[in-house]
Order: structure tokens, then sequence, then C-alpha cells
């Protein structure tokens, strides 16, 4: 199985899976052959089903089919953001003991409840699987998250990657991704200034805006906004509200009230939207949609775009902050790009065409440029493939804040700021004399909800030893943005500083522009002062500045300079943050683990019934067609009545067995039906080994008569041709004895019967003539 770098875009309706390979980026096929996969999770009473087979448990099954997950995932149930969308889920969504989101379902007929990040690492398990079915194993792997994602949501994604057992080099924000796949193929970039493009992603659920400038090797991420609110299901909702309104005023019945009809209404909005985007009006038509009412209604374009004003006029809102943010107008924009399904909205372009002066462009896939991104960003990370050399500058649409105590009073520095790069590193500098916490938090500028939590965790570095002789001990701290856009501590290391004399070299005075040893770097200064006291000075003036030590001309000893050693010693240090712990990861991973045998035991028990059920039809319709003249008719009736009720069983009492005994079921019916398969298959064989051994013999009797023999002696000559015509006597009375055996006989039960073994035999005699030949 081939290995190759994927990209994974997991969205609130639909996933995508994007690899790398030598001959390019493709987007793998499921099942069914759609590039999209339905992002929906089903438990039944005797498995769990994910993505294409899922889908029918949204309408049968509305209570134990999950979806949606990006809206749950690494939020607090008590988020307003969440209760909102708690009347949307047909699922029921319960408080966890940490404050988390729990989904509760019925499986295996027993109540289970399931993280977020279980229900992701499934989708991502089944779009793996999707590429071993595909002869694609993915060995390493970039994952899509929306840009406005925070900490607890980042680390969630992280987490279900792990469950899920893929190495995740990175989480790429969808915009960038979506922007990389865009430039990384265009030929007509600038080599000098770069062009400022807007990629607009209008999803199911929010709408995320990003510019970027773009030059020949380069991307660099301007500003990010986003509507985490806004989407195609909220122009949903609308079409649903109007004909839940439109359906109780008519038929007098109340959709809300079930389950299954409010499922059925929204499937029957999302095609009415689909069909007005090219049409002035659309029906919509829902056969039995409860108390066996058929309901049945009509929606023009412009009906639906004036109840629809109030969720377009919110479009506009991202796009504007964005441009603000990047300090630039629409004039300055060279182009307008356009992604996500929703886009599709005539209402939506009409927006966008009428801010920018022109119409969006599509030259990108709506649905599939994210995962092709990431799958790219996966390429350039793998030391495993070589990639054109383009650069990308992502950004952190937050601020970083860090504060501390100094001597029982809190420090409070901003270390990255907004639209800081990813990834960025940053050397805080502290004088402790023990442990100390550093604590991260959001800016007050970082545009993250209001209800939301601004804490991002805190870090605990210690313990330590302060140098002998020291008050304070030096400690610097390596703080980190890394890759997936989550702030970590590094490392943590005490400096330990010794002045020693050396003499000095008589040949190479120092270079004028030597700094100090312990000078810290530019961006330290700010944390140094803020984290402590300044160092005791005590270095060498003179060796300080650069300058040479005096010597004396007619001096007996070299000259001594003093210099500054320093030990660097690692730290320990603990971080406290949404993380999940080591321990509740690789709970969860054996929870993963036995849910996967649990579907595997299922599945094959399921291939096994399959099996028995198939060759239950396959061998009744032999019998009636292609095995018929192979069994006697005394025997048929008897066989198909075995098989008649073997199908009884298998719809009955047999509906829901174990593998091993549908295992069973059918080597029990393959000794009733292999006897009569191995005559047919017998006398399909024979006229080709019949002839086989007639052509062997008829090119021996051939070759006696050609020159290439003629160093044979008379003798030997003789024998082959005896050989030979033994041989075909011997088939010829064996083929008239096979045409008046009956079909329904055995092969090698009578002598008459010539059978495969008696050809077999046959040819082995032909084989023996060979050496006579040669």
């Amino acid at each position: 199985m081939a290995a190759a770098c994927a990209g994974f875009d997991i969205g609130d309706s639909a996933s995508c899976i994007a690899v790398a390979r030598r001959g390019g980026v493709d987007v793998l096929l499921n099942k069914e052959s759609k590039r999209e996969t339905p992002s929906v999770i089903t438990f039944t009473s005797k498995q769990r089903m994910m993505g294409t087979d899922a889908v029918g448990g949204m309408s049968t099954n509305p209570k134990n089919t999950v979806s949606q997950l990006k809206r749950l995932l690494g939020k607090k149930f008590s988020d307003p953001h969440v209760q909102q969308d708690l009347a949307y889920f047909p699922f029921k969504v319960v408080e966890g003991p940490a404050g988390e989101c729990l989904i509760e379902v019925q499986y295996l007929d027993k109540p289970h409840t399931f993280t977020a990040e279980q229900l992701m690492a499934m989708l991502l398990v089944d779009l793996k699987e999707i590429a071993e079915a595909d002869g694609v194993a993915v060995s390493e792997a970039v994952l899509s998250v929306p840009t406005y994602y925070t900490e607890p949501e980042r680390h969630a994604v992280l987490a279900a990657a792990q469950l899920a057992g893929l190495n995740c080099l990175r989480l790429l924000n969808e915009t960038s991704a979506t922007a990389l796949s865009y430039g990384i193929y265009k030929t007509d970039l600038p080599d000098g200034d770069p062009v400022n493009v807007v990629f607009v992603d209008v999803g199911f659920a929010s709408t995320q805006v990003c510019v970027v400038a773009l030059k020949k090797g380069q991307l660099q991420v301007l500003s990010n906004a986003w509507d985490r609110d806004l989407g195609g299901r909220n122009l949903d909702i609308v079409l649903f509200e109007h004909f839940v309104k439109e359906f109780n005023e008519r038929y007098k019945i109340d959709v809300k009230s079930n389950l299954r009809a409010c499922h059925r209404l929204r499937m029957g909005c999302e095609k009415v939207k689909k069909v007005l985007t090219t049409n002035p009006e659309a029906p919509i038509n829902v056969e039995c949609i409860m108390n066996d009412v058929d309901a049945h209604g009509v929606i023009t374009r412009d009906q639906f775009e004036e109840e629809a004003a109030e969720v377009l006029d919110r479009l506009l809102v991202p796009v504007k902050k964005a441009l603000a943010d990047a300090g630039l107008e629409p004039s300055q924009i060279a182009n307008v790009e356009v992604v996500g399904g929703s886009t599709r909205v005539p209402a939506v372009l009409k927006q966008l065409t009428d801010f920018f002066g022109r119409e969006p462009s599509r030259t990108l896939n709506a649905k599939e440029t994210v995962a092709r991104g990431c799958a790219l960003q996966c390429a350039m990370l793998s030391p495993t493939f070589k990639v054109r050399d383009f650069q990308v500058l992502d950004s952190f649409p937050y601020g970083v804040q860090f504060s501390w105590e100094k001597d029982g009073a809190p420090v409070t520095s901003t270390v990255f700021e907004r639209g800081s790069l990813v990834p960025s590193a940053k050397m805080l500098t502290f004088y402790r004399s023990e442990p100390f916490t550093i604590r991260a938090e959001y800016t007050p500028d970082s545009d993250i909800p209001s209800t939301a939590d601004r804490s991002i965790g805190s870090f605990t570095v210690g313990p330590f030893t302060v140098p002998a002789g020291a008050d304070k001990a030096k400690l610097k701290v390596k703080v980190m943005l890394n890759l997936n856009g989550v702030v970590v501590v590094e490392s943590a290391q005490l400096i330990e500083e010794e002045e020693v004399e050396e003499e000095a070299p008589a040949a190479a005075p120092p270079a004028a522009d030597q700094p100090m040893a312990d000078a810290a770097p530019a961006e330290d200064a700010g944390a140094a002062a803020g984290g402590g006291e300044p160092p005791a000075a005590g270095t060498d003036a003179a060796a300080a500045a650069g300058e040479p030590a005096p010597m004396a001309e007619d001096a007996a000893a070299p000259a001594k300079v003093t210099k500054k050693k320093v030990k660097k010693h690692a730290v320990p240090f603990a971080s406290h943050t949404a993380a999940l712990s080591r321990e509740r990861l690789q709970q969860l991973e054996e929870e993963e683990a036995e849910l996967a045998l649990q579907a595997r035991i299922q599945r094959e028990t399921n291939d096994a019934k399959n099996a028995l059920e198939a060759y239950i039809y396959s061998l009744r319709n032999k019998l009636y067609d292609a095995l018929s003249a192979y069994i006697k008719e005394e025997a048929k009736a008897p066989l198909l009545e075995r098989l008649e009720a073997m199908e009884n069983w298998l719809y009955e009492d047999g509906e829901d067995e174990v593998k091993s005994v549908y295992v069973a079921k059918l080597e029990e019916m393959k000794k009733l039906g292999d006897p009569v398969e191995a005559r047919a298959a017998n006398a399909a064989a024979l006229p080709a080994a019949a002839d086989s051994l007639r052509r062997a013999c008829q090119s021996f009797l051939a070759a006696l008569n050609e020159p290439r023999t003629a160093h044979l002696e008379q003798e030997d000559k003789q024998k082959v041709a005896a050989e030979c015509q033994a041989a075909l006597a011997w088939l010829a009375e064996k083929e008239g004895l096979q045409q008046q055996a009956a079909k329904v006989r055995a092969p090698g039960r009578c002598r008459e019967h010539l059978g495969l073994a008696a050809l077999a035999v046959a040819v082995s005699r032909q084989s023996r003539l060979r050496p006579l030949a040669l």
C-alpha cells in the first residue's frame, strides 16, 4: 500500500480527503464514487456507522445520528452558541463533569455518552478507511480548522487526530488552505509588489473572509474576519420556518413536534434552495410528512430573498472588517475568489458583486479546495516529498498576552500581537528564587465571543536551584505560537554565569562588534524588565566594549582577560491548558479501539451473512439454468427445498446470529451444492484439456519429419510415434465414453467416465515424450 500525505477537510455537513502523491494531488472517492462524504455518525443496536453508511439514519434514527460536530468541538455546554444550536440538533447533548459537551445515544441497546473529540475521531477514521480502500496508507496528515478556532477547539481537533491514529503535522486555517491551493498553481504572479486577493468562504454554518498578498513563490495572509453563525444553514432555516408556518396554516400540522418530519422538511428546503439558484421559483413536495399528510408548497426567489434579508445583510460585515484590518480599499483588490456551497445563492453573489464592483471568480472547486490545500501543505512539511518552493506566511487572528507576579504585584505583557506570523517564538527572561507561574490569555482586542473564556492556560516553571552566591536565578522561558496556532512553552533554562580569567591570544584581538555573552535579544527586553531586576554588573568594560586588553611590551607572562562563562540547565515545567491529559487520551484511545473492534466484528458478521445469502440466491438460480443438466430431478427438488428453508431461517431466526453460525451454515450448503458445481466445472474443462493433449501429440508427430529432429535415431523416432499414436487412440476412446456418460454422474466414479483426473494422467503421459523429441 503506497504511503501518501493527506489533507483532511471535516465540514459541518460533508467531509473531503485529498492525498498528495508523486503524480499530484487527488481527491479520493468513497465507496459510492462520490468525492464528498457526509459528516454523519449513527449508532444502532448492532454497530456504529459513519459517512455514507450513516446518512439514512438522519431520517430513520435521528436521535442516535450525530452531525455538525464542529459546532460542539472544544466548547462548554453552557456556551450560548451551543445552547442556541441545541434547538436544531435531533440528538441529545448533555453537560459533562468538566462542563464539556457530551452526546448521549443508544448504542448496542444501551445508553452511551461520547465526547465531541471521540466522534470527530470517528469521522477521521472513516476518511482513513476511504484512503486505504484506494490503496493509500495515510502516514502523515494536515487537518483544516476554521480560522476563528480558539485554543480549546484546536486542542480538541489535535486530540481527535491522535485518537484516529493520525500523525498530524499541522492544523491549517481553512482560508489559508484555500489561498495555498489557489496561489501555488498561479503562473502569472509578480516578482515584486504582490497582488491582493480576497477569499470568501460561505460554508454550511459559518462565513470566513481572508485577505492575502500573493507574489511569486510566496503567500502572506494580511487579515482574517468571520461570522461564526452565518452560513447556508441560516438560509435553510429561513425556508424551514416559512414552510412550517405555511403547512401549519394549510394542513393544521405542527412539523416541529416530529423529529422525522423536521428532518424531511429540512432536506426538502435544502433542495428548494438549490433550485432557486437557477430558477425564479421552486416547489416543495414532502409525501406523508406526518399524520398521513402529503405537504406541498411553492416559494419564489424574490419572496425567499425578502425573508432572508436579515441573514444576507450580515454577509458584508466580515468582508468589510477584513479589508479594514488589511488597510485596503475594494479598488485595491485584484481578485475576489468565492468558495463554499452557499456562494451559489444568487443573492450572496449579488452582495459581493455590488461591494467590490465586479463579479467574484470561481476558479477553485468550492468543495474540494480546502482538502487540496491541506494535502499540499502536508507534502511541504513532509521530508518524503519535494514540492515547488512556495512560502506560506500565515497569521494568527488573535493577540496573546502573558501575566505573572513580580514582588506580589501582577505584571502583564503582550507577547504575540494580533496578526503575528505562525509559527512565532519569543524568549522571556525572569529572575526568581523559587518556582513561579505565568498565565496566557487572549488580548482584549481579540475578536473572540464575549461569553468565551479568554484564558489560554498557565505554565508552572520549576523547581530549580539558585546558583551559589546569588539571590535569584536567571531563567529564560521560550514561549511559542506553533504551527497549530496553539500557545506552548517550548523550553525553560536556568542561566548560570561565571567569570573566569583566560590567556588572551596574542595574534588575534577580539572583534570590535562582538556582543556580550549574556546579551538578551531585542524581544526579551520587555519581559526581562518586567520579570525582575537587571543582571548585576561585573563584566570587564574593555572586554564588553570589544577593546583589546592592554599588554605590557616587556611582560614576562601572557596577558589575562576576564570572560563570562555561561552554563545552561534545563528546568522542568508543567503546562495546564485545554489539551487532554495523557491519562484521558489513553482512556479514549482504549475506548476507540473497543469501538473499532466491535465495528470490525460486526462488519465481518455482515459479510458472512451476505455471503450465505448470496450463495443461496446464486445456487438456486444456477439449478434452473447452468447446473440443471448436472443434477438429477429427484435430487433437485430436495436441494431447492433446503435452500428455501435456509433462506427462511436467515430472515427469521438467523437474522441476528454471530459470524461463526453464518460460516457454518454456508459450509453446510456448500456440501450440497459443491458436487453439482464440480460436475459442471469438470465438463467445462474437459474439451480444453483434451484439445491440449491432442495438439501436443500432433506437434510431436509433425516434428519427426522436420530437419531439427534429423539427429535422432530411427528407433527413437519410432518410439515417439508409437507413444503419440497410443495417446491419441486412448484419447479418442475416452472421449467416446465421455459422450455416452450421463452428466449427473460424478467424475472418476465409473470406468467409462474420463474425468479431469484421467486427463491429468494423459497429460503426464505426453510430458514423457518431451525428452525423446529433444
